[in-house]
């Protein structure tokens, strides 16, 4: 279990969070990695317990060869309440509810069309409150809203920045207006950086990056400071970095960006040059025409040695070897969690790992390089942060 120093925060707030990173801990610990004293972690704590916010597990088993108290462990009682979660993309609208230990209660997944996009702010508003209705938590008991969006909130929390024109109407004024609860928006991929930061934390220690690839591309930044968003909207956007010079012109305006080589919708494209080009590619398995075929089956093709899908595939892993060694380098991270559905194939993951490996051995072993992971890419994983934020902006940072 990771354990880090809380700061900048008060009293309840950095007991909270403690509490969040490290399940099942005592009274003492809890002074111990936030430096507050003994007497106000006792006070503090039993009023989350009056609230019920906080929950007692039991004593916790140790030698008893020492003197003293026997230590309690504590933890956040999961049902106290919820927070809804809802992620915006191009593909998908997802919305979940999940009680305060992340777990899921209520999902819906609806494809993005036109129509949804044209009115996405009173979309996102009759979706939560549908979701509201259809839940057993009672309103004063749904603690926040996160939405999760691909881009940016701007200065004023109403208008998304990002690439894409088709997010003219959201309006995150409006949807916060709508609700008795607060509302915060945030990008979606470090809304899921903030879900494996609270409810993962054995997993995720007080400096991390999760690098998403996907439709688009992202790296969100956890420090000890907490997340990073940076002071201007490019903060994260490794995917407008760029992988080849005087390459192929992205939709940012220049060229070579390292989303034009190696996202989901890079990979589709050559994978419709090779489906439409080669009648003996294992694609023709898969579907009847190019528009049908799906990351999963350029993966699948690829881990049964289809040729000309390897070479396009290894083409974009080193790209993404080259952009995963500059992170580990640039912002030195302890662990770096890898997302996306090309990363739910083991035999990229072994590859894509093999390659880091050999790259890195420039350093002689005097350089460490941070882990190297990779998630499981779920379609709610989006929605789950976007409800992770809301327990972060909305009941630690309350």
């Amino acid at each position: 279990m990771y354990k880090q120093k809380i700061t900048k925060l008060s009293n309840y707030d950095r007991i909270l969070a403690c509490l969040y990173r490290n399940p099942g801990i005592s009274r003492k610990d809890i002074s111990d990695i936030t430096g507050i004293t003994p007497a106000t972690v006792t006070t503090t704590v039993a009023a989350m317990i009056k609230v019920g916010l906080v929950s007692v597990l039991g004593q916790i088993e140790e030698d008893r060869g020492t003197i003293g108290r026997s230590r309690i462990a504590l933890d956040i009682f999961a049902g106290y309440g919820c927070t809804i979660g809802v992620e915006c993309t191009l593909a998908t609208i997802t919305i979940c509810a999940a009680d305060l230990h992340g777990h899921i209660f209520y999902k819906e997944i609806i494809p993005t069309t036109q129509q949804i996009t044209d009115h996405i702010t009173q979309y996102v508003i009759d979706l939560v409150r549908t979701c509201m209705d259809s839940i057993d938590f009672p309103t004063d008991r749904i603690l926040g809203i996160g939405i999760a969006i691909p881009g940016h909130i701007d200065r004023n929390g109403q208008h998304m920045v990002c690439s894409s024109d088709r997010w003219a109407d959201f309006d995150g004024l409006k949807i916060q207006s709508a609700f008795p609860c607060p509302v915060v928006f945030e990008n979606n991929i470090r809304c899921m950086a903030v879900a494996q930061y609270l409810h993962w934390p054995q997993n995720t220690p007080a400096s991390f990056a999760l690098f998403h690839a996907g439709k688009g591309m992202f790296c969100a930044n956890f420090t000890e400071d907490g997340l990073y968003i940076g002071t201007t909207y490019g903060s994260g956007e490794i995917g407008h970095t760029i992988a080849v010079p005087d390459g192929k012109r992205c939709e940012c305006g220049k060229r070579g960006c390292l989303q034009t080589v190696a996202t989901e919708p890079a990979l589709l494209e050559s994978a419709a040059f090779i489906f439409n080009n080669n009648d003996s590619s294992l694609l023709h398995s898969f579907a009847q025409n190019a528009d049908e075929l799906t990351i999963e089956h350029l993966t699948t093709a690829y881990s049964l040695g289809d040729p000309a899908v390897r070479q396009i595939i290894t083409q974009a892993l080193k790209y993404l070897c080259i952009s995963t060694l500059n992170i580990a380098i640039l912002m030195n991270p302890e662990k770096l969690l890898l997302h996306g559905k090309l990363f739910n194939n083991k035999d990229i993951q072994q590859d894509l790992l093999e390659m880091i490996r050999s790259q890195f051995d420039f350093t002689r072993n005097n350089y460490r390089l941070g882990t190297v992971e990779f998630l499981h890419c779920d379609p709610e994983d989006g929605a789950l942060g976007g409800a992770s934020l809301a327990i972060l902006k909305c009941v630690i940072h309350a």
